[in-house]
């Protein structure tokens, strides 16, 4: 995202790789009022859409738009619905459970699936994109379509057990504890700073976006750990408030607060992602509210997942698609009047 403009509105898009279309849905979203656009990355469009991805971000950038690119699900770690093959190729990869369960999400400490996230950034370097969107990372268990017992916990590869017990002096515990917690934490975030470091090096913004938990108010440590990396320019939140405990309103409100002050300590921007997809007929003003309360708090870049609210994937579609995307740009477009 361009840091010197006051005031983006963005939106993700995804599932066309149809070049010509694509131009007339860009050429849309800039008489809208867009002025930024994220394109999923995926292992995927690594191994068959390259080139057609370069096309797709050179025609973005030609009608104005800051590009962002998220490893959309790529190794079943980060955020997206998309499948995913690197535990095909790299089985001693992937993260293990304290019963010696091997699963498909890859192992943030292994060093193939982080060579295999530099060569990503440096794909998606050649096809000309501005950021990175690290979007929701997360362990197996706490995220993702994949999902494991309740008594069930990751990462005990040999791997992981060699680092702990590199740092610690002793073997890994098999069973959950305290110092299991802080050590898939620290892992993250040492996995983060590799990855920001690497890709700041290439001149990219990049910014860092974790799922709000849902069921209950908490901010992870990790949060602020993340935020405090050198390589990180931008702090982000997504609070999708369909399925959540609670309203809308208080719901956006407390995580835009968490982000706001975490960027603030840091000295990062913030952004915020309102939902677009799974919005159902009749609730299309919540994102309207959404949108308003950001507003009201101060966030001044926007992002929506996603384009046209996820109309053209089943999974994901609203009820009433152009309605609910409306209500985004829509309601941005009257704030932003409104305080010229």
């Amino acid at each position: 995202m361009d840091l010197m403009r006051p005031f983006t509105m963005g939106t993700s898009y995804f599932g066309n790789r149809m070049v010509q279309h694509v131009k007339k849905d860009l050429e849309t979203l800039k008489k809208e009022g867009y002025t930024d656009i994220l394109h999923t990355v995926s292992e995927n469009d690594l191994k068959f859409y390259r080139g057609t991805m370069k096309e797709i971000i050179e025609a973005s950038k030609k009608e104005g738009f800051t590009v962002t690119v998220s490893p959309w699900s790529i190794g079943l770690v980060f955020g997206g619905e998309a499948f995913s093959e690197f535990h095909i190729l790299h089985p001693e990869a992937c993260q293990v459970t304290q019963h010696g369960k091997q699963l498909p999400q890859a192992c943030f400490n292994h060093p193939e699936f982080r060579k295999f996230m530099k060569d990503w950034v440096d794909a998606v370097k050649k096809m000309g994109a501005d950021a990175i969107l690290w979007d929701e990372p997360h362990w197996a268990g706490n995220g993702g379509w994949y999902s494991i017992k309740d008594d069930e916990w990751t990462c005990r590869c040999k791997t992981c057990q060699g680092i702990f017990e590199e740092k610690s002096g002793r073997q890994m515990p098999g069973e959950w504890s305290t110092d299991v917690e802080e050590f898939r934490k620290d892992s993250m975030i040492d996995f983060l700073k590799e990855m920001t470091d690497y890709a700041k090096g290439k001149d990219f913004t990049n910014i860092i976006c974790f799922f709000p938990n849902r069921r209950k108010f908490e901010v992870p440590s990790e949060w602020e750990e993340a935020a405090c990396l050198e390589g990180v320019d931008v702090f982000a939140t997504d609070p999708y408030w369909v399925g959540a405990n609670y309203e809308v309103e208080k719901f956006i409100s407390f995580y835009v607060e968490q982000a706001i002050r975490i960027a603030e300590a840091n000295n990062l921007k913030v952004q915020l992602y309102i939902q677009n997809f799974r919005i159902e007929e009749g609730k299309e003003h919540q994102v309207e509210t959404a949108v308003r309360v950001g507003w009201e708090k101060g966030i001044r870049h926007f992002y929506t997942w996603g384009f046209n609210s996820c109309g053209h994937m089943s999974f994901l579609a609203s009820d009433r698609p152009e309605k609910a995307f409306e209500n985004y740009h829509g309601t941005l477009r009257k704030l932003k009047s409104k305080k010229g």
